[in-house]
């Protein structure tokens, strides 16, 4: 089975669209169809990331993508995986990519499940989701049942540690208590 830390989610499938199966996928803002170069696209279902193979892709408008998948034969059997994150697995890229959080290879919404930590703050919580405010995306932390929203900023992460699924954020002093 494939794991989520090595795959990155690139939008949610979000309704049918005709009745032989075909489903709309709204990819997330960073993504268009030419970074779909993949057999395989994986819905977190139940939990985990199922593989549907792609019989057909094709662009409906920018950010939405008509795609059949193999496995799926009807508009009945599309309703059942509608909202379902979609996944692709993180591609084989340089370990230069992969340094910076502005390489055009990054997405932020691949660190929803990240534990984070600040430097001289410690343990502050868990990435739960990405807020998508107009030019203002926020990390959004379940910190024990409160929320905490730190603005996506390269210069306010010190590191990210994808084996222990760990990101450590340097924040300015009171960032964390707003």
């Amino acid at each position: 089975m494939i794991e989520k830390h090595n795959c990155r989610q690139i939008g949610v499938l979000v309704k049918t669209h005709g009745i032989a199966g075909e489903v709309v996928i709204r990819l997330f803002d960073e993504f268009t169809i030419d970074d779909l170069d993949t057999e395989f696209l994986f819905l977190d279902l139940d939990g985990g990331l199922v593989p549907f193979s792609i019989d057909e892709l094709r662009e409906k408008k920018h950010a939405d993508i008509l795609v059949k998948l193999e496995q799926v034969k009807s508009d009945r059997q599309a309703l059942t995986i509608i909202d379902a994150p979609v996944y692709v697995e993180k591609s084989l890229e340089s370990d230069e990519s992969k340094e910076s959080i502005s390489s055009q290879n990054f997405s932020a919404y691949q660190l929803v499940g990240y534990q984070c930590q600040a430097v001289g703050h410690g343990h502050i919580g868990e990435i739960i989701a990405i807020r998508e405010i107009a030019k203002n995306p926020l990390f959004e932390i379940d910190n024990d049942g409160e929320e905490v929203l730190i603005p996506i900023a390269e210069h306010f992460i010190a590191g990210i540690d994808d084996e222990q699924q760990l990101i450590i954020f340097d924040l300015p002093e009171g960032l964390i208590d707003l």
